[in-house]
């Protein structure tokens, strides 16, 4: 073993960090380790993540193919073979969790902690997870599993991720929660995170940190209900869900503004929130406002798709033969990730027999189950019965679609006042077809 303790080795950048899982996450944190002047190593089962950073190319979209080849030549080594993370002083856990069945997806935590403890050697080691998961899988899935097969003294913390794909905050700028249940274990993995972020939030058990992490997720989740659900509300009392909501976002204290959209998406505010209400029914308790919350969000791509068919029929064009241009498949805006896409699930609800194209700049065809473009061809939008706004990507140029297109659903109230095509926005109701039959459309009844 080496004589420095391991608190120290760190301070000094005298240890190896070992990646496991090289995706959305995983990448990020093995180049900020390797750029803080670590010797990092990243181990992945995808044969073609490891061909692509071997040869300095990107696959992620905030992480430009310069960084890569600059991390190379700094000595990280990405390997699709486990023994590349052999003996590491630090291993940290970035991979993906999710939910099948109405229960936690813990496969792929359960056999990167084998990894672990199959790989880690005899020095002092730090084993961090990152991946978000249930409160709880920390001490009950991570420790249990690499414990018993370590040789030396061995520590566990939580340190929930907190990227933000497509934002403009850099990860060295955002505070990170750490949680550990020992003193030691806190110190070691706060020092560690505290060389690549200007700050850190230590608690006092990783419990604290999972359930912080999958709070974060479940408060937005919850708002963005709220909102979706005052969509259909405000249709029958005439009010502009939008304007209200800008306007209570003048308040200076007790308000942060949420906006609707045709769902949520992506591989956190749909997922972590069910980690919470697993957790719970597992101990006999029901959180019922996240349950609620849960089931409007799910209900709001079929409200999405009922509504640009009733919009179409309203034009004198059966949905069945309409041609419908589609504007965004990834989760949001300025990514390419369409898991749990809500674009692309109103996408599917919409019938067989129309012709869909989807424009989307960042997402690949293999992931998208109609025809995709690259950008709005202008005869595309011309010809369209109906332009659908999904998602706002800063590359659509919204003003010139809108002095193409005839009839746009505006999912996200982002197109321009001064254009010449009709907009409906979602929670609108236009006056030529405002009667009780076509008010009478609430998430209540959409299956």
């Amino acid at each position: 073993m080496t004589g420095k303790p391991l608190f120290q080795r760190i301070a000094d950048r005298k240890v190896s960090v070992g990646i496991i899982g090289l995706g959305y996450v995983g990448i990020p944190v093995s180049l900020s380790f390797t750029e803080a002047g670590f010797r990092v190593r990243g181990f992945d089962i995808d044969e073609f993540r490891i061909d692509e950073l071997l040869s300095g190319r990107s696959y992620i979209d905030d992480v430009s193919d310069t960084r890569i080849r600059a991390a190379l030549e700094n000595g990280f080594k990405p390997s699709a073979n486990p023994s590349v993370i052999a003996d590491c002083d630090v291993y940290v856990l970035a991979v993906p969790t999710g939910i099948n069945e109405g229960e936690p997806d813990m496969a792929a935590v359960e056999a990167a902690t084998k990894t672990v403890a199959e790989q880690a050697g005899s020095r002092e080691t730090l084993v961090v997870v990152t991946s978000t998961v249930y409160p709880g899988a920390t001490r009950n899935i991570v420790k249990p599993s690499i414990e018993p097969a370590a040789e030396g003294p061995t520590y566990f913390a939580m340190v929930p991720e907190r990227l933000n794909p497509g934002g403009d905050l850099e990860f060295s700028k955002i505070p990170l929660v750490v949680g550990a249940d020992s003193e030691v274990a806190g110190a070691v993995a706060t020092e560690l995170f505290e060389t690549v972020v200007s700050r850190t939030y230590p608690v006092e058990s990783t419990d604290t940190a999972e359930l912080a992490k999958t709070l974060e997720n479940t408060y937005r989740m919850v708002n963005i209900a709220l909102v979706n659900e005052l969509v259909t509300f405000s249709q029958y009392i005439d009010a502009d869900v939008w304007e209200a909501i800008d306007a209570a976002a003048t308040k200076p204290f007790g308000f942060q503004p949420f906006r609707p959209g045709p769902g949520v998406g992506g591989h956190c505010i749909p997922i972590d929130p069910q980690f919470l209400t697993w957790r719970a029914e597992n101990l006999g308790i029901e959180l019922s406002l996240l349950n609620g919350a849960q089931r409007v969000n799910d209900r709001m791509p079929r409200l999405v798709a009922n509504r640009i068919e009733s919009l179409l029929r309203e034009n004198h064009c059966e949905p069945e033969d309409a041609s419908i241009f589609a504007l965004g498949a990834a989760y949001k805006p300025n990514v390419g990730d369409t898991r749990n896409s809500p674009a692309l699930q109103v996408i599917e609800a919409l019938p067989d027999e129309a012709e869909v194209t989807i424009a989307d700049p960042h997402a690949d065809a293999c992931d998208v189950s109609r025809k995709l473009v690259q950008t709005p061809d202008p005869e595309n939008v011309r010809s369209a019965d109906i332009v659908v706004l999904l998602v706002d990507h800063k590359t659509f140029d919204l003003k010139s679609i809108g002095e193409q297109a005839s009839l746009i659903f505006d999912t996200r109230n982002a197109m321009p006042d001064d254009i010449s095509a009709e907009v409906v926005t979602l929670g609108e109701i236009p006056e030529r077809s405002c009667n009780e039959t076509t008010r009478n459309f609430s998430l209540t009844e959409v299956p």
